[in-house]
């Protein structure tokens, strides 16, 4: 979560998308890394109650530690990402006195979009 109070400018947020450019498209791929290329981690977690292990186990929660990382990265710098199969991140941000997202998808290159904090992606609106 942001920090409290924490409102970006486009400037700012702005400053922030060649990270988002790199990063979200690394924690992409090692969500899907997780999710397909573990059978051996699904087979413990369904032998857990019995004592089963996995061979892969140390891969996966290296792999869950990157994840972890990355996204505690952006998160310290006010990032709120909303959607990491789609590529969504959001920025904590007053418009006419009013907080809202400035929204930001990949591959997009700059901010272009806004939202009402309660209307989320599908209320995009153009800055």
């Amino acid at each position: 979560m942001p920090t409290k109070n924490r409102y970006f400018s486009i400037e700012e947020a702005n400053a922030v998308i060649p990270l988002l450019l790199v990063d979200i498209p690394l924690i992409q791929s090692l969500m899907d890394n997780l999710s397909h290329n573990y059978p051996d981690v699904k087979k413990a977690r369904e032998k857990a109650p019995f004592n089963g292990g996995s061979l892969q186990g140390a891969d996966y929660i290296n792999c869950a530690l990157k994840i972890n990382y990355l996204t505690e990265k952006l998160e310290s710098k006010g990032c709120i990402l909303k959607g990491i199969k789609h590529g969504l991140v959001d920025f904590l941000a007053l418009r006419e006195g009013k907080e809202v997202y400035l929204c930001w998808k990949n591959p997009e290159e700059k901010i272009e979009y806004w939202h009402d904090i309660q209307s989320g992606f599908a209320g995009r609106q153009r800055i």
